[in-house]
């Protein structure tokens, strides 16, 4: 449960909120001490335009079944809407033993502004994966959950939520987990 609150927190921050905000601008958090990673400055975009469009409308497609397997033992695949646009839930078929991911897909965000409002977060790292833009973090400390952002282009994005299970953390770390699954989904937009 507190992985799953963590996962809501830093999605709300991406979303601009803060959990008492109910409008106005966004807030970046204050700086937390925490320890900040940089593989290399990408401040500049992706360098990618990868479309997301046909995603929008069925965010469940974004993986394969072949790469879902690739997940654990997971319930049917459940479609909704976040804070951050259309998602998809992939939760562990037991929240003790398999992990849970959530992947939406945002339309019309300034990447940069979102990013913004995690950078200060305990565990931040920016890099890129086949050329592609990723942003891991999270505002605890990356252990229970963590959140991966995807940059397709500079106003469209990719969100990866893992929440690990109990008896998967020594073995799935939250932010190498999204970032693999990042690689999946970067695969898929590439064609």
């Amino acid at each position: 449960m507190t992985a799953l609150l963590a996962a809501v927190f830093t999605f709300g921050a991406l979303a601009g909120c803060t959990p008492g905000q109910t409008g106005g601008n966004p807030t970046t958090p204050p700086a937390t001490g925490g320890q900040t990673a940089s593989s290399e400055p990408t401040s500049n975009g992706s360098g990618t335009d990868l479309s997301i469009a046909k995603y929008v409308s069925a965010p469940c497609s974004i993986l394969k079944p072949d790469q879902v397997a690739t997940l654990g033992t997971l319930r049917p695949a459940a479609p909704g809407t976040g804070p951050l646009g259309p998602k998809c839930t992939w939760q562990g078929q037991d929240v003790i033993k398999n992990s849970t991911y959530a992947i939406s897909v945002t339309e019309g965000r300034d990447f940069e502004d979102m990013v913004s409002n995690v950078k200060n977060n305990a565990v931040f790292t920016d890099k890129k994966i086949d050329g592609v833009r990723v942003i891991s973090t999270d505002p605890v400390d990356g252990e229970l959950a963590c959140s991966t952002f995807l940059q397709a282009s500079k106003t469209d994005s990719i969100s990866i939520s893992v929440s690990a299970a109990a008896d998967e953390r020594a073995t799935k770390k939250p932010c190498a987990e999204g970032e693999r699954v990042a690689q999946l989904i970067i695969t898929n937009l590439k064609g």
